[in-house]
């Protein structure tokens, strides 16, 4: 049994009523718009915790020895 590739202008087999393109046509989208908003989120933080001091620049905690910071880094 050979699964047929739905057009964007099909009604969406979920039984929405919409159009597959208004429906879930675009889900790989949006899976790749949360995927950036989350990696630039965790960027942000990163940098805040490193402003802060709360980390070093190679991610590691102030309170623990980081092997690739200098002293005074």
């Amino acid at each position: 049994m050979g699964m047929n590739k739905i057009g964007r202008n099909e009604p969406c087999p979920c039984e929405s009523g919409l159009k597959y393109k208004h429906c879930h046509g675009d889900i790989i989208k949006t899976a790749d718009a949360k995927q950036i908003a989350n990696l630039a989120m965790s960027q942000m933080i990163q940098e805040e915790r490193i402003k802060k001091g709360v980390i070093c620049k190679h991610g590691i905690l102030k309170t623990e020895h980081c092997k690739d910071c200098k002293v005074g880094d």
